[in-house]
């Protein structure tokens, strides 16, 4: 364990060497910069045919600049978040495999470029999203040494220029989680790299209000973090009033609407989360653009949940049921997070009402599904320990 601590440390000391003469800026060509705008915006407009095509005219003018490798892993990214809501594991390794030819498309770039700053950006962002994903599925130590790469790749970009604002979110992506991991991964961080979680707030925040790129992103990142239940940085009420101006400016975008459903709730605002996730069931089962099938264990999960909290545990079990049923639906597809999270929050439920028995059957029906987002460790606890109300509100989104 000592040699691979010292051998941490100095792949650290010499990361920070290997860096340390500033080149000469050069800037990132401006068609290249509109038409990566363009692509990042249809993203968020959850338009990925249209991000595709954006970030596919960008390869054609330039092939050997990873931002277009980088926007194709992104839209690839936002296929399984948005789309498939971070539940195909197919998908995961198709995004594997965009990742790294756009990190060595991006290596040998800056080989020949050492002051393109846009570019050591992009390849922070790159490591950055692979860090992101191993931390929604609980790889902890994948994501600490991924968030590493970035936040080396996103200092250099802000040694070049220090007002590329953009590159604040790598870096306040990194601070915030490795400031907040746990166990193994938190002793790492703290000798090889420590994070500080408030000072990635702040570096969130910069990045909201002046980044080109991804201001918005940002602005999602803080709202995750601001409801994240039971942290020291919780803030709801704020969380809220940022989801009404995103659901402003993205009307009739599910995504959005998913983040004010889940706002109110931390904001205890319980009947307003329910309401809005009945309007958003409404919409999909009406079949509203945008509003996919694929939504409906989220949102029947989700008002289960409103339910729970306000302990009217038969209409919860209900929704938690529906919810459930749904992974039935098509048994030969891969299972929706939140349809195996719903067995789970139905053996919650049974827990309640002390029907021991059948909350057992529950969690190890919930078992059964392969583990892709990091479910285990709440449902040992579950199996070993009855579900009680001293556990309630809790959060609405899963583990």
């Amino acid at each position: 364990m000592k040699k691979f601590l010292a051998l941490l440390l100095l792949a650290a000391c010499c990361g920070q060497a290997a860096w340390a003469a500033v080149p000469k800026s050069e800037p990132l060509p401006e068609e290249l910069r509109l038409i990566s705008k363009r692509g990042i915006d249809a993203i968020y407009a959850v338009d990925l045919g249209e991000a595709q095509k954006e970030f596919e005219f960008a390869l054609s003018k330039y092939p050997d600049h990873p931002f277009p490798h980088f926007g194709l892993a992104m839209t690839k990214w936002a296929t399984l978040e948005y789309l498939e809501d971070e539940s195909d594991p197919k998908l995961d390794k198709e995004y594997g495999v965009l990742t790294d030819k756009a990190i060595a498309v991006g290596k040998a770039w800056l080989a020949k470029h050492p002051g393109d700053a846009n570019a050591y950006m992009c390849m922070g962002g790159m490591y950055g999203l692979r860090a992101r994903l191993a931390v929604l599925q609980h790889r902890w130590i994948k994501a600490y040494f991924d968030g590493r790469k970035a936040l080396s790749y996103m200092h250099q970009s802000l040694k070049i220029d220090p007002q590329l604002y953009d590159a604040y979110l790598g870096l306040g992506m990194y601070e915030y989680y490795s400031g907040t991991l746990t166990g193994v991964v938190k002793i790492l961080a703290k000798l090889v790299m420590p994070g500080d979680a408030r000072k990635g707030i702040e570096l969130l925040n910069v990045c909201r209000e002046k980044g080109y790129f991804n201001a918005l992103a940002a602005k999602l990142l803080l709202i995750e973090i601001y409801t994240t239940t039971g942290s020291r940085y919780e803030n709801p009420a704020l969380a809220v009033k940022w989801s009404k101006e995103l659901l402003a400016a993205y009307p009739g975008h599910p995504q959005m609407q998913f983040v004010d459903i889940v706002s109110l709730f931390e904001d205890k605002q319980y009947e307003a989360s329910r309401k809005e996730s009945l309007d958003y069931l409404k919409a999909v089962n009406e079949g509203k653009p945008a509003y996919r099938k694929r939504y409906l264990p989220r949102v029947l999960t989700a008002i289960g949940t409103t339910y729970l909290v306000e302990k009217n545990y038969d209409l919860a079990a209900e929704y938690f049921a529906k919810a459930a049923a749904t992974l039935k639906d098509d048994p030969a597809a891969h299972p929706a997070r939140w349809g195996v999270w719903a067995i789970v929050r139905l053996g919650n439920v049974y827990d309640l009402k002390g029907q021991r028995a059948k909350a057992l059957e529950c969690y190890r029906e919930a078992k059964t599904y392969k583990d892709e987002w990091g479910f285990s460790e709440s449902i040992g606890g579950y199996l070993k320990k009855p579900y009680t109300e001293a556990a309630l509100p809790g959060q609405m989104p899963p583990p």
